[in-house]
C-alpha cells in the first residue's frame, strides 16, 4: 500500500465537490447544486462525490499522477490530468459495483475480524504503530474520506478478493510453464566448449558393460588430473574442442552437462551409440536462469496474465448484462 500518511497532492477543494453556503443570502437566490449523478448502474447510482473519492483509490489513476509528480508538474497540470482521468476512474468504479453486486448471490462477505486484520497489516506495512495511528493518518491525509468510508472500501476489497478467487478459477499447467520457458530462452541458449570421448557399444549386454567400465575408468583418470588429449590419443580419438548447446544434445545429457562448470568431467552418460564422457573446457554463456529456478516466477507471471484476461472477460460479461448509463 502506498504510504498512507503522505499529504495529498492536491487540496481537498480541488478533489471534491465545492458547495457554496447561502448564509444570509437573498430570498430569491438560485439553488446550489451540492452533488450530481455521474452514472446509473442498474438500480444503483454513482455520485460525483463518489467518483471524487474513488479517484484517490484507483491504482491506475495514482500511477499516472505519480508520473507527473516525478516530472515536477505544477498543481494546475496535476488537476488537468486528474480531470482527463475521470472517465477511466468512473469505468473502474462501475466495474467494481457490478462485481460487488454478485457477492450476495455467492454468499461472499467480509467479517469485522477480517477487516481488522487487513487494517493491522496495512499499518504494519506502512511502518505505523497500529490501527489507531493508521486512523489518524487517514483522517489527516484529506485523501481517503472519513474513517468509515476507508473501512468500507477495505471491506469491499476483501469481498472482491474472495469473489474473484471463486469465479475466475485460474490454474497454470506445467506444460504452459515449460512452453513459456522455451519461448523466452530461444536464442539465449547456454553454450559450452567441451572435449568428448565416446565409448561405442552394441546391443550385446556384455559389450555394453565393458564400455561402461572403460568410460568410468577414464573419468577416474581425468578427475585425477591426467590430460584429456593424451587419453584421447591412447583411445585413438580426436577429442577436438567443440561447442555444444542445449538443443544440440539430448535432454538427459543436457540436464547433466549444463549444470557443470569449467573443468568438470561429466559422464559416462548413455547415448544412442553407447556412452560418452565430456570434459568442460569453458562455459561460453549460461542460461539466464535454469528451468528449475525460473519455473515458479514464470508460473506466477502466467497466472497473473491469465487472471487479468479472465477478469477482463468477466467485467465485459457483467457490463453486457447490466443497465449502465454514464452521465459524466
Amino acid at each position: 500500500m502506498r504510504a498512507i500518511a503522505r499529504r495529498s497532492l492536491f487540496s481537498l477543494s480541488a478533489l471534491s465537490l465545492v458547495a457554496t453556503a447561502l448564509i444570509g443570502g437573498p430570498a430569491h437566490a438560485e439553488p446550489v447544486v451540492l452533488d450530481r449523478i455521474v452514472a446509473v448502474v442498474n438500480d444503483d447510482i454513482i455520485l460525483d462525490s463518489d467518483l471524487d473519492l474513488w479517484m484517490m483509490y484507483d491504482d491506475r489513476v495514482l500511477a499516472e499522477l505519480a508520473k507527473l509528480q516525478n516530472q515536477n508538474a505544477s498543481e494546475e497540470q496535476m488537476l488537468h490530468k486528474l480531470t482527463e482521468l475521470r472517465p477511466m476512474g468512473l469505468d473502474e468504479l462501475v466495474a467494481r459495483k457490478l462485481m460487488l453486486a454478485q457477492a450476495p448471490t455467492f454468499q461472499v462477505t467480509a467479517t469485522d475480524a477480517e477487516v481488522e486484520a487487513y487494517l493491522q497489516n496495512l499499518a504494519r506495512n506502512a511502518g505505523l504503530g497500529g490501527v489507531p495511528e493508521l486512523k489518524r493518518a487517514v483522517e489527516e491525509s484529506l485523501r481517503y474520506g472519513t474513517w468509515a468510508q476507508y473501512r468500507a472500501k477495505l471491506r469491499e476489497d476483501i469481498i472482491l478478493y474472495k469473489l474473484l478467487g471463486m469465479l475466475l478459477n485460474v490454474a497454470v499447467s506445467d506444460q504452459q510453464v515449460l512452453d513459456r520457458y522455451r519461448q523466452l530462452s530461444k536464442g539465449e541458449e547456454a553454450r559450452l566448449e567441451v572435449r568428448r570421448l565416446v565409448f561405442q557399444s552394441t546391443d550385446d549386454p556384455a559389450a555394453r558393460d565393458a564400455q561402461l567400465k572403460a568410460g568410468k575408468a577414464v573419468v577416474r583418470r581425468l578427475t585425477q588430473g591426467e590430460d584429456v588429449e593424451a587419453i584421447a590419443a591412447e583411445l585413438q580419438q580426436s577429442a577436438e574442442l567443440e561447442q555444444v548447446t542445449r538443443s544440440s544434445v539430448s535432454r538427459p545429457i543436457g540436464e547433466r552437462l549444463f549444470a557443470a562448470t569449467t573443468g568438470d568431467v561429466i559422464g559416462p552418460l548413455e547415448s544412442g551409440q553407447g556412452f560418452v564422457v565430456f570434459v568442460v573446457e569453458q562455459v561460453v554463456s549460461s542460461d539466464l536462469l535454469g528451468f528449475e529456478e525460473a519455473k515458479e516466477p514464470l508460473r506466477q507471471q502466467i497466472y497473473e496474465e491469465v487472471r487479468f484476461k479472465a477478469e477482463a472477460d468477466l467485467r465485459e460479461q457483467l457490463r453486457g448484462r447490466a443497465h449502465v448509463d454514464i452521465r459524466l
